[in-house]
């Protein structure tokens, strides 16, 4: 079983991807902010790990240099995001879904990241 990180600050947004993810077998774990996606990283590793880019704090862009320099390429990074495509800087991640998603359009996502 695939296990997913998902860090997200919208509680609503989280709920739905966990859904969708569990629902197609994979194994997740959510955080609501960068400290605890890092404490998250303990134990086992996860094959793929979902950002949000506005969150307060620590920005899914740092988060995501952050994780790079803590478990580099172990794991896949998509961003998640409101934020148009085209006005966000993809530069290590791998992959990018845009939000608001149906279920469908985030598993084809989810696994065009996961064949990469």
């Amino acid at each position: 079983m695939e296990r997913v990180l998902i860090v997200d600050d919208d509680q609503e947004d989280l709920d739905a991807m966990q859904a969708i993810l569990e629902k197609n077998g994979y194994g997740v774990i959510t955080a609501t902010d960068g400290a605890q996606a890092l404490d998250a990283l303990v134990g086992d590793g996860f094959g793929l790990i979902l950002l949000d880019i506005q969150m307060p704090t620590l920005s899914g862009y740092d988060l995501l240099r952050l994780l790079r320099e803590k478990i580099n390429h172990h794991a896949k990074m998509v961003y998640v995001s409101i934020v148009p495509e085209k006005e966000v800087d993809l530069n290590d991640a791998d992959g990018f879904i845009q939000k608001p998603f149906s279920p469908e359009d985030f598993l084809e996502g989810i696994k065009k990241a996961l064949a990469k």
